[in-house]
């Protein structure tokens, strides 16, 4: 795979991660607490790729 294509992966998992999050937070699925624990769990996932996959940030 690509670096691209690995940030967007890390991406789209912390996105998911902040659109599930949104849904509890809403009320609208789930309470509040699922919702962030939804969205942490999302969000060390995503870090936990970057790091496996060695994506620091980017210089310019």
């Amino acid at each position: 795979m690509t670096e691209n294509t690995k940030r967007a992966i890390a991406w789209l998992v912390f996105a998911a991660g902040i659109i599930l999050g949104i849904m509890g937070w809403a009320d609208v699925a789930y309470s509040s607490w699922t919702g962030t624990i939804i969205f942490l769990a999302f969000a060390v996932v995503s870090i936990a790729l970057r790091i496996l996959w060695g994506l620091g940030r980017r210089r310019s």
